[in-house]
C-alpha cells in the first residue's frame, strides 16, 4: 500500500475511535464517509483517493461481513489446541499480499473462516489412516477462489503435504485457478518461473508445483513431465491444479501409484504418510455420479459409477490419509449422493486395478458461509420475502422478447393454439443482423461505463457479458455482429451524432435515472458512493468511455483461421491491471460457468435450463459491486426470470433449513439430506440422471409455508381458479357473524372458517390450476388426508381474507353484471342466492418490476401478511413468525389463507375477474405420515443443452 493512503488510514481510524469514545459503536456509512472527508482534508493527504480509503475502512470495521454456520458428524475441534505450535509464515504473507492488493478485501473474515473450515479437516499430523468428506456452501461469484487459496496456505503451515485442487471441467477455468494458486500460494508464475503474488514477500518455503498456467502447451498435469522433474512427495509442499477429464485424473492415478511412498495394502495401492488436501472446486458439476433410471436399478446402481465421479473416488483412495472439501454454491445435487456403496467397486486404469472408494458424499461435515450485506446474489435480484427477511428485488431485469430475436425457431403449434419455440442447430443459418435487444444492452453498457467514470472508476474493469448460443460458429457470428455495432457506436459518439446521442440520452432518462433512485431505496446496505448524475456530465464522458471497449469472442477454439471474428484473446484482467479493461464477451459455457468477469454491469442471457444448479452457476451477475450496484442490467426472458424466481426461494429455503438444523445438537449432514429430500420446493433443482436416489422420496410439509407467489395471467387459468374458489366457499356456506372480522370501522377483514372438513380444502387444492415449481397440488393434497388419517393435525381453518379500502370488490348475491361506480370496482356474482351481501374486497400485492407478460409474480414471493397468519389462534398478541409457529404447533392447527388480487393494470388478463392465490401454513408435526414423489418431475428433455457443458469447445 503506498505510504499517502496507509498514513490516511491511521488517521482515520483516529477518528473511529473518538467517534466509539462517544457511545458510538455502530459507525454508519455516512459516519464513514464524514470521516472520509476529515482525513483529505488534512493538507498533506488532499491527494488520496476517497472512494478506496472509504472501501479500506470498510473493510476494516469488518461493515456487511457474513457469517458461517456449521453442521458436523462427530468432527472433533483441534485448531486453537495446535496454534502455538504452527508457524502460520504462508498465511501471514497470503494476508499481508491481500491487504496490500486490496485494502478493501474483508482479510479478517477470511481468517476467521478458514479457521473455521482447516478445524474440520483432519489435524495433518494424526497418525494412523484417516478420510474425511466436507462440503463448504458459499454463494456464487462470491470470493469462494480467495477461501479456498487461504485455506490451503493455511493447510500446508499446519503440516499437509499434497495439495490437488481440480479445478472445473474447462481449461480456461483451470488457468484462471491455476493463476490464483501462483499468486497467493505458490509465489511463482508457473508458466515462466517469474516471482509474484506472495513470492514477492520472502520465506524459507519453498512450495513445488507439478501443473502451470501456460496455454501452449496446455499447462495440466502432464505425466511425463512429473516424473522427470522428481519432486519427492511428501517432503515439500506439492500443488497440483487440474481439471475434471478422465484422461488427466488417470495420469495423475498412474503417476502416484508409481510413487516410491505407494505400497500394495490388503490388495489397495496405498500412498502413505502423505497428508494430502484436495478441493473440489464447482463440486455439483461432473463429480457428482449420474444414473439413468431407464437402464438400471438401484441395487445394480451401487456396482455402477461415471468416469469422472468414478477416478475421483479412487484418487481419494489412493491415500491413507486424506481430507476432501467439496466447494459449490449449488449443492443440490451433492445432497442427493447416496451414503451406500459398493466395496467391490473397481477402476481399471493404464492396466492397473483399483478400488473405487465410498462416493462423494459431504459425510463428516457441511459449511454454510452466507453472504454479507453488500453481496448481490438471487433474493437480492428476484426478491424474498419471510418473517425473518425480506428483500425486495432490484429493478434491473429487462425483458427480452424471444420471438423478435434469431435464437429461436418456430417449430409446431401446441393443443391450446401457441407456437411452439426451439433453440437453433448447430448448422441452421446464422443471423445477419442483432435483434433490438441487445442493441439496447450494448448501449446500457456505454452509458455504464460513462457512469462509472464519474464516480471515479475509470481505472476499473468493466464488462459485459453476452451469452445466447453454446456453439462455436454461432458465438462467432454473434461477436462480429456486436464488434461491427459497436463500431458504429463508437463512431457516432466520436462524430457527434445528434440522433445517436439522442438515443442514449433517452435510455438514460427512461432506464438509468428511475433506477439508480429505486436501487438506492432498495439496496439492503448503504452505498453513498451510488449517485444521481446529469445528462451533461454524461455525455462528457462517453467519447472516452466508448474508445476502450472492446469485443472478445469466449470459446475453445484456439485457431482463428476458420473464423470470422479473430479477437478470441484470452481475457486477463491482471494485464490491464492500473488502466482498466472494458470488454464485451461473447460466449457460452466458457463465460457462463467458467472465467470471472470481473466489474460485470450488463448481461445479455437467453440459456434455457429449468436446472436450478445450471442457472445459478450461470448468474455471473451475483457478486459485489461497490459503488454501482444501480448499473447493473440482466436482459433475458419471461422464462427464465421466473426459474431465477424460483432459484431465490428454493435456494434461501435451503439455507435457512441449515441454519436451523445447525441450531439444533446432534444434527449431522445425513440429517441435512433428508431435510433437504423431503422438501416440495427443492424437486426439480438437477438433471435427472443426478436425482437416481431421490427416487420415490417423502415429502414433508411439517412447519412449512407453501403458497403461490406466481399466478398464470391466462384467461382460462383465473376463470378456473375463481370458479374454484366460488366452488369452496359455497360448500363452506354462507358466512355469519361468527365467520366474520371486521376492523374497527366496522368493515370486513377476514371470513373465517374453522374445523373445516378436509374433503373441502382438498377438492380446491386438486381444481386449482398452477404452474409454479415448488407447489405440486396432488402432493399437498394428499399430505393433508394422510396427517387427518393419522390425526396429526387436529383441525383446519380456513381464512379468506377481504379489503375494503377502495378496490375491487366481489360481492356474494348480487347482479351478474359488473357494477361500476366512482370508488370502486364492483365486480358482483351470485355466490349465494336470496342471501344477505357481503362484499369480499380483493387485495393489492406489488408485482416485480418490469412487469412479466406470462405471470403475475408477487413481489418478494409473499403472498400473505404476518398479521393475516394469526386470525384463527387463540392469542392475537402474537409479535413474530416464530411465536405464531410455535402457537400454531400447540394449538395443532392448520391454516390456509385464501387471497382475491386486484387484476387491474395487469397484462392480459381481463379486468372484470380477480386472480386467486393462496398461502398454507403447517403446523410443525411430531410422527407426520410423509407422501411419497418422484424427484423427477421434469423430463429429461428439458437438459437437453446442459447435457454437454463443452459444445462451446469444438473446432470448427
Amino acid at each position: 500500500m503506498n505510504t499517502i493512503l496507509d498514513s490516511a488510514r491511521g488517521f482515520a481510524h483516529q477518528f473511529i475511535q473518538f467517534e466509539k469514545s462517544k457511545g458510538n459503536q455502530n459507525i454508519s456509512p455516512e459516519v464513514l464517509y464524514q470521516i472520509v472527508d476529515k482525513v483529505a482534508a488534512i493538507g498533506i493527504l488532499e491527494s488520496i483517493d476517497k472512494d478506496q480509503l472509504f472501501e479500506i475502512l470498510t473493510a476494516d470495521l469488518s461493515n456487511g461481513s457474513g457469517e458461517i454456520t456449521e453442521i458436523s458428524d462427530q468432527v472433533k475441534p483441534w485448531l486453537n489446541d495446535a496454534k502455538s505450535g504452527i508457524s502460520f509464515k504462508l498465511w501471514s504473507r497470503y494476508k499481508l499480499y491481500m491487504d496490500e492488493k486490496d485494502p478493501s478485501f474483508p482479510i479478517n473474515d477470511l481468517d476467521d473462516f478458514t479457521d473455521r473450515i482447516l478445524d474440520k479437516c483432519v489435524n495433518p499430523k494424526q497418525e494412523g489412516s484417516w478420510d474425511r468428506r466436507g462440503m463448504v456452501v458459499g454463494h456464487v461469484q462470491s470470493g469462494k477462489t480467495s477461501n479456498y487459496v487461504g485455506l490451503i496456505n493455511k493447510a500446508t503451515d499446519a503440516g499437509y503435504k499434497l495439495i490437488i485442487i481440480i479445478a472445473g471441467t474447462m481449461n480456461s477455468l483451470r488457468r484462471q485457478t491455476q493463476q490464483r494458486v501462483d499468486e497467493g500460494f505458490a509465489g511463482v508464475n508457473s508458466s515462466t518461473g517469474k516471482v509474484i503474488g506472495v513470492g514477492e514477500i520472502k520465506t524459507d518455503d519453498q512450495i513445488y508445483q507439478l501443473t502451470s498456467s501456460s496455454i501452449i502447451p496446455d499447462g495440466d498435469f502432464e505425466q511425463k513431465a512429473a516424473t522427470r522433474k522428481g519432486i519427492p512427495i511428501g517432503k515439500n509442499p506439492v500443488v497440483l491444479v487440474i481439471k475434471k477429464n478422465k484422461s488427466i485424473l488417470e495420469n495423475l492415478i498412474d503417476w502416484l501409484a508409481a510413487n516410491q511412498k505407494t505400497e500394495i495394502v490388503n490388495g489397495e495401492y496405498k500412498l502413505l504418510d502423505v497428508p494430502t488436501l484436495i478441493i473440489d472446486d464447482e463440486a455439483d458439476s461432473a463429480s457428482v455420479n449420474t444414473v439413468s433410471k431407464k437402464k438400471i436399478t438401484k441395487a445394480d446402481a451401487l456396482e455402477e459409477a461415471k468416469a469422472i465421479n468414478k477416478l475421483i473416488r479412487t484418487l481419494l483412495n489412493l491415500f491413507d490419509k486424506n481430507t476432501f472439501i467439496g466447494y459449490t454454491a449449488t449443492p443440490y445435487a451433492n445432497l442427493f449422493i447416496p451414503k451406500e456403496w459398493s466395496s467391490d467397486l473397481e477402476a481399471n486404469v493404464k492396466g492397473k486395478i483399483y478400488k473405487v472408494g465410498e462416493d462423494l458424499f459431504p459425510k463428516d461435515f457441511i459449511l454454510n458461509i452466507q453472504a454479507p450485506k453488500n453481496y448481490l446474489g438471487a433474493s437480492a435480484i428476484f426478491g424474498y420475502e419471510s418473517a425473518e427477511s425480506s428483500k425486495t428485488p432490484l429493478d434491473i431485469i429487462r425483458h427480452v422478447d424471444l420471438t423478435q430475436t434469431p435464437f429461436v425457431i418456430a417449430t409446431d403449434i401446441d393443443e391450446n393454439g401457441d407456437i411452439i419455440y426451439k433453440s437453433p442447430k448447430k448448422d441452421d443459418e446464422l443471423p445477419d443482423n442483432l435483434p433490438e435487444s441487445i442493441k439496447e444492452a450494448i448501449k446500457a453498457f456505454l452509458l455504464t461505463c460513462a457512469i462509472r467514470r464519474l464516480r471515479g472508476h475509470d481505472k476499473k474493469h468493466n464488462s459485459m457479458l453476452i451469452h445466447v448460443m453454446l456453439y462455436v460458429r454461432w458465438i462467432d457470428r454473434i461477436a462480429l455482429l456486436v464488434n461491427e455495432e459497436l463500431r458504429k457506436y463508437k463512431d457516432y459518439i466520436l462524430g457527434n451524432d445528434g440522433i445517436f446521442l439522442d438515443e442514449l440520452k433517452r435510455l438514460f432518462d427512461n432506464d438509468f435515472v428511475p433506477t439508480t433512485t429505486e436501487v438506492k431505496e432498495n439496496l439492503k446496505y448503504t452505498d453513498i458512493r451510488i449517485r444521481e448524475h446529469a445528462w451533461a456530465d454524461v455525455r462528457k464522458e462517453l467519447k472516452s468511455a466508448v474508445s476502450k471497449i472492446e469485443v472478445r469472442a469466449v470459446h475453445g477454439t484456439k485457431s482463428n483461421s476458420n473464423l470470422e471474428y479473430k479477437n478470441i484473446k484470452e481475457i486477463d484482467y491482471d494485464e490491464y491491471n492500473g488502466i482498466g479493461l472494458s470488454v464485451i464477451a461473447v460466449g457460452g459455457s466458457r463465460l457462463a460457468r467458467g472465467i470471472t468477469l470481473e466489474g460485470l454491469s450488463v448481461s445479455y442471457y437467453l440459456r434455457a435450463s429449468k436446472m436450478y444448479d445450471t442457472l445459478m452457476q450461470m448468474g455471473r451477475w451475483f457478486g459485489y459491486r461497490p459503488g454501482y450496484a444501480d448499473l447493473i442490467r440482466l436482459y433475458t426472458t419471461d422464462t427464465l426470470s421466473q426459474w431465477f424466481n424460483h432459484i431465490a426461494m428454493a435456494t434461501e429455503n435451503m439455507r435457512g433449513d441449515f441454519d436451523e438444523l445447525a441450531s439444533l445438537p446432534d444434527v449431522t449432514p445425513r440429517d441435512y439430506m433428508l431435510k433437504v429430500q423431503n422438501h416440495q420446493g427443492l424437486l426439480t433443482i438437477t438433471a435427472a440422471t443426478k436425482l437416481f436416489w431421490a427416487e420415490n422420496i417423502s415429502i414433508s410439509f411439517s412447519g412449512q409455508n407453501p403458497q403461490t407467489y406466481q399466478l398464470s395471467r391466462s384467461q382460462k387459468v383465473i376463470t378456473n381458479n375463481f370458479n374454484a374458489y366460488k366452488q369452496l366457499l359455497r360448500s363452506l356456506g354462507h358466512p355469519s357473524d361468527q365467520n366474520l372480522i371486521k376492523r374497527m370501522d366496522g368493515e370486513i377483514s377476514h371470513l373465517i372458517y374453522r374445523d373445516v372438513n378436509t374433503n373441502y380444502l382438498c377438492s380446491f387444492l386438486d381444481s386449482y390450476q398452477i404452474n409454479q415449481p415448488s407447489i405440486k397440488n396432488a402432493t399437498l393434497s394428499e399430505y393433508i388426508k394422510k396427517q387427518e388419517a393419522n390425526r396429526n393435525i387436529k383441525r383446519w381453518n380456513v381464512v379468506f381474507r377481504s379489503n375494503s379500502d377502495k378496490q375491487v370488490f366481489i360481492n356474494t348475491t348480487g347482479a351478474k353484471k359488473p357494477d361500476r361506480t366512482p370508488l370502486h370496482d364492483l365486480i358482483l356474482y351470485p355466490f349465494f342466492e336470496n342471501s344477505e351481501k357481503i362484499n369480499i374486497g380483493a387485495v393489492v400485492r406489488n408485482q416485480s418490476p418490469r412487469t412479466l407478460t406470462e405471470h403475475y409474480l408477487i413481489s418478494k414471493n409473499q403472498i400473505d401478511d404476518i398479521s393475516d397468519r394469526k386470525v384463527d389462534l387463540d392469542d392475537k398478541e402474537l409479535k413474530n413468525n416464530n411465536e405464531i409457529k410455535e402457537r400454531r404447533q400447540t394449538e395443532g392447527s392448520g391454516l390456509i389463507l385464501i387471497y382475491l388480487l386486484d387484476p387491474r393494470g395487469t397484462v392480459n388478463a381481463d379486468e372484470s375477474m380477480p386472480f386467486v392465490g393462496f398461502s398454507i401454513h403447517f403446523p410443525k408435526i411430531q410422527h407426520e405420515e410423509k407422501v411419497s414423489y418422484t424427484a423427477t418431475a421434469i423430463s429429461d428433455s428439458d437438459y437437453a443443452q446442459d447435457d454437454d457443458d463443452d459444445k462451446d469447445g469444438e473446432v470448427i
